[in-house]
C-alpha cells in the first residue's frame, strides 16, 4: 500500500490538488453568478419597462381623455414588440390594443405576474410563438371604469435562464470531474512509479536479474518506459549470465592444468615449501570445482537425484560429521530435529546443510552457542542454523550469497566465498528461500541462516 504521506508529497498529487483548488474556486463563482441571476434581478428591467409604459397610456388618458389613449395604443407598432395591451369599455367592449379578449384569462390577485394560455382569436399583430407565456402584467381601472390592461413578454428571459443554469450545472459537473480524474491520475502515476521503485530496488537487493517491471497497457508513457526499462534489464541479464558462462568456462579449461600441477608437486622432496605449494593447489582446485558445482546448479539440470527423503536424516548425518568440530572448538551445539520428509536430492542438501555448518564452526568462534533446528511451520519446511558468534551488519545480507563475497570481518578467516553462494544455490533448485536473521537466539549478537521450503511439494519443473 502506499502510504498518504507519500502520496500527498509527490508533484502529481500537487497537480491535481492545484487542479481541484481552480476548479472549486471556478464552482464559487459559478455558484455567486447564481445568485446574482435570480427572478428579482431577470425581471427588474422587465417590470420598470411595463411601469414606465403604463404611466405613459395613464398621462395621454389624462391628458386628451379616453379618445387620446386609444390613439395613442393604435399608434404604438406592437408588431414589433412582445408587450401584450388590452384597451376595454366599462361594459367589456374591446376598443384598442393587440389582445382582443380577455374574458378567458384568470388574472391573479396580488402579484403581477402569471402564466397564461392563449388562442390566435385573443391576439392581433403580436408575433408570439408559444401558446403559454409568461408575462408581466399591470391591470388598471380608469377614472371613467374603462380597462387597461397591459402585459409584457418575459417568456424568452426565463428561457435564457434556464439555459444559463443547465450549462452551470454541466459546468460544474465537468469541474468535478476533472477534480475527480486529477486525483485518478495521481493516484495511477504514484502507484505506478512505486510499483517500478520496489522492482528497481528488489532487483538491487536480491540481484535478481529475472524480475521485470509490470506493464499495464500500451497506451501511457509509464508502460512504455517500463518496456524500455525491461529491455534494458534483458541486456543486462543477459551480459551477466555471459560473464558466469566466461567464468565458469575459465575454471573449467583451469581446472585441467590445475589438477596436473597438483600432481607434479606431489613428486617434489618433501618440505615446507612443498605443503604451502600443495595446499594453495587445493585451494584453487577447491574454488574451481565450487564454480563448476554452483554453475551446474544453477542451470537446474542436477535433478536426475531427486527422490522423496527424509531431510531429518540428513541433518543428523551432516550434525554427526561435524559433531568432533564443535567439541574441538568448546561450542555448545543444540539441535531441534523432527521428522520431515520432501521430494529433493539428498547429495545435494547434505552438502548444503555442510556448507552451513562450515560456516558456524568458522566464523562463529570458540565458545558460543550453536542451534540447529528442523520443524514444519504451516505449509513451509524451516531449516535454521543459528549462533551467538560475533555476527555480520545487516547491510552485509543481501550480498551474502553472492559468488567470492566476503565481509570485511572475515578477511583473514580461510575460505574463498563460495559457500553460502553454494547454499542459495541448492536450495532454489529445491524451491527454497534462504533468510538471514541477526541476532537469533537474543543473545546481543549472533547470525542465522533460515531457509524454509514448501512441505509435500513436487518441483514443477522435474
Amino acid at each position: 500500500m502506499i502510504a498518504i504521506r507519500t502520496f500527498t508529497r509527490s508533484s502529481s498529487f500537487r497537480l491535481g490538488a492545484l487542479l481541484t483548488l481552480l476548479s472549486s474556486a471556478a464552482m464559487t463563482f459559478v455558484f455567486y453568478v447564481w445568485s446574482l441571476s435570480n427572478e428579482e434581478t431577470l425581471l427588474r428591467e422587465a417590470r420598470a419597462a411595463v411601469d414606465a409604459q403604463v404611466w405613459g397610456y395613464q398621462a395621454w388618458y389624462q391628458a386628451e381623455g379616453r379618445e387620446g389613449l386609444i390613439s395613442a395604443i393604435n399608434n404604438n407598432p406592437f408588431s414589433s414588440t412582445s408587450t401584450l395591451v388590452s384597451l376595454q369599455s366599462a361594459d367589456g367592449e374591446f376598443l384598442a390594443g393587440n389582445l382582443t379578449s380577455l374574458d378567458s384569462l384568470s388574472v391573479p390577485e396580488g402579484t403581477d405576474f402569471f402564466q397564461f394560455v392563449f388562442s390566435a382569436d385573443m391576439l392581433s399583430g403580436a408575433r408570439l410563438d408559444k401558446a403559454q407565456r409568461a408575462v408581466l402584467f399591470k391591470d388598471i381601472i380608469l377614472p371613467d371604469g374603462s380597462r387597461l390592461f397591459l402585459a409584457r413578454d418575459v417568456e424568452d428571459l426565463y428561457t435564457a435562464q434556464w439555459i444559463g443554469q443547465s450549462f452551470s450545472w454541466v459546468f460544474v459537473a465537468v469541474l468535478g470531474c476533472i477534480s475527480g480524474l486529477s486525483f485518478g491520475v495521481a493516484m495511477y502515476v504514484v502507484n505506478r512509479i512505486n510499483r517500478m521503485s520496489q522492482t528497481a530496488d528488489t532487483i538491487m537487493q536480491t540481484g535478481n536479474l529475472t524480475e521485470r517491471l509490470d506493464i499495464d497497457s500500451n497506451w501511457d508513457d509509464l508502460s512504455k518506459l517500463a518496456v524500455v526499462l525491461n529491455r534494458m534489464l534483458d541486456k543486462i541479464e543477459a551480459s551477466v549470465e555471459n560473464i558466469k558462462s566466461v567464468t565458469d568456462n575459465i575454471a573449467h579449461d583451469l581446472r585441467t592444468p590445475l589438477s596436473r600441477l597438483r600432481s607434479r608437486l606431489d613428486k617434489l622432496p618433501e618440505g615446507e615449501i612443498k605443503a604451502q605449494a600443495q595446499a594453495e593447489a587445493d585451494n584453487l582446485l577447491g574454488m574451481f570445482n565450487g564454480l563448476l558445482r554452483i554453475a551446474d546448479i544453477e542451470s537446474q539440470r542436477q535433478r536426475q537425484g531427486f527422490t522423496t527423503i527424509s531431510l531429518a536424516e540428513v541433518l543428523r548425518d551432516v550434525v554427526d560429521l561435524y559433531e568432533p568440530y564443535f567439541e574441538e572448538h568448546q561450542m555448545q551445539l543444540t539441535t531441534n530435529i523432527n521428522s520431515v520428509t520432501m521430494y529433493g536430492d539428498p547429495n545435494q542438501l547434505f552438502q548444503m546443510m555442510a556448507n552451513l555448518m562450515d560456516n558456524t564452526v568458522k566464523y562463529a568462534g570458540t565458545g558460543n552457542r550453536v542451534d540447529v533446528s528442523l520443524t514444519t511451520v504451516g505449509q513451509r519446511i524451516v531449516l535454521s542454523v543459528s549462533d551467538t558468534g560475533a555476527g555480520l551488519d545487516e547491510k552485509h545480507f543481501a550480498q551474502l550469497d553472492r559468488r567470492f563475497y566476503r565481509a570485511q570481518a572475515s578477511r583473514t578467516t580461510a575460505g574463498n566465498g563460495l559457500g553460502l553462494s553454494m547454499v542459495k544455490a541448492v536450495a532454489e533448485l529445491h524451491n527454497g528461500t534462504v533468510y538471514y536473521v541477526p541476532d537469533p537466539l537474543l543473545s546481543g549478537s549472533g547470525l542465522g541462516v533460515t531457509i524454509t521450503f514448501a512441505a509435500g511439494e513436487k518441483l514443477s519443473q522435474i
